[in-house]
């Protein structure tokens, strides 16, 4: 098909490209209905309509390097926080209610792929991606989706479905948290609570200040990193071949996942300091989000995305209940139960958006930091599950 913009064109590409994503962003934080939308769905809109329009072509040579480069490159620099001990000691029950969120996860990817099973296209590929996705987040999502190649017709729909069905869940949870019901039969001790105080969750919202050594440390580490995570996969691949074991653990995203833990774990300190590199991982993942949307074709995704809201519906709603009937077994915390679902189904924004929603300020570290726990086991839980799926249905 002959297309305005031709697939050689590069820089012209690439421009509509970056400008599409700034556009998609841009959006979003100037008007309510663009942010009740995403800016996820947003970009994949966009670039939607321009290549359904014949205006970009829906496959180009220069659109692979998106998935090949920087996808893996967007994962560690998103990950600079991940210290694993600070994580697990400033997070307390809400750490452990955490993992019971992503058990009902994986519960609701299984539940669904039994009831499903023979109406989904890639079943076991969906699950995978799903699981990661509402374990960690959007950063897991496209690194499990890069994992098993999952054409971008079925990604498109999937992500709408991802979307709308966080959007949903978010708006159940606030309800919870304010429902009279939950308040008397969970502990609620942050529900009534009034903290005028800006605490740390208006602080997220505010400008960075970054220097050109950030950005030069930011990206030194990050690709030290996926380069440890080549060469370990490489090894693997070599000397444990057709092994079940290296195909999950030896996977590269959950190489470069792991080895960016490490780095934030061991040099936490220095690390952490680097301020912008979740702000350049951010941008990253949208500019893939607008080049998946590419060669995405409309009626195809009309065709596939209600069967999966479906699936999405009976993972968030089996993640919820399996959360709160566990948690008031354990007597955790009814604000940790609703921000450790919401942490799940949305990573470390939608964590801190719950926060802010409600009036939790001395919530929001802990909700961040359980958040991008979340973005550090995503991707082998989304791979451990495609991998089981893919041999028992």
């Amino acid at each position: 098909m002959n297309t305005l913009i031709s697939p050689n064109d590069t820089w012209t590409l690439w421009a509509v490209i970056v400008a599409g994503t700034a556009a998609s962003i841009w959006l979003e934080h100037t008007y309510k209905w663009a942010a009740k939308l995403s800016g996820p769905v947003l970009a994949l809109v966009i670039a939607m309509a321009l290549s359904n329009t014949s205006i970009m072509p829906a496959e180009a040579p220069s659109y692979a390097f998106v998935g090949d480069f920087l996808v893996p490159l967007a994962i560690p620099l998103l990950l600079m926080r991940a210290n694993f001990f600070r994580i697990a000691r400033n997070t307390g029950w809400m750490f452990i209610a955490f993992h019971i969120s992503v058990f009902g996860t994986v519960l609701g990817a299984v539940l669904a792929t039994l009831l499903l099973n023979g109406h989904v296209d890639q079943i076991a590929e969906v699950a995978a991606i799903m699981t990661a996705s509402y374990s960690g987040g959007g950063v897991n999502f496209f690194a499990v989706r890069e994992s098993f190649g999952v054409s971008e017709n079925l990604t498109n729909p999937l992500l709408v479905a991802d979307n709308f069905i966080m959007a949903g869940m978010i708006l159940i949870l606030i309800s919870i948290a304010g429902n009279a019901w939950f308040r008397r039969h969970y502990n609620a001790p942050h529900a009534t609570a009034a903290d005028e105080d800006e605490g740390p969750a208006q602080e997220q919202w505010r400008r960075k200040p970054v220097s050109m050594m950030d950005i030069a440390a930011g990206l030194a580490v990050a690709f030290v990193v996926i380069a440890c995570a080549h060469l370990t996969h490489d090894l693997l691949t070599r000397s444990f071949a057709e092994s079940v074991v290296v195909t999950i653990l030896g996977n590269l995203f959950v190489l470069i996942t792991f080895y960016s833990m490490l780095a934030a774990t061991c040099f936490g300190r220095i690390v952490e300091k680097i301020n912008g590199s979740e702000e350049i991982g951010g941008f990253l993942l949208y500019v893939f989000l607008f080049a998946i949307g590419l060669p995405a074709d409309i009626p195809a995704v009309i065709q596939n995305a209600p069967v999966l809201l479906i699936f999405c519906l009976i993972m968030a709603m089996t993640n919820l209940i399996v959360t709160l009937l566990i948690g008031r077994l354990l007597r955790i915390n009814l604000e940790d139960l609703l921000i450790s679902v919401s942490a799940t189904l949305g990573g470390p924004p939608t964590a801190l958006a719950l926060t802010i929603a409600k009036g939790w300020p001395k919530l929001a570290a802990p909700a961040l930091l359980v958040g991008i726990w979340g973005y550090v086991i995503g991707t082998l839980l989304g791979v451990m599950v495609g991998e089981l799926l893919r041999r028992f249905v």
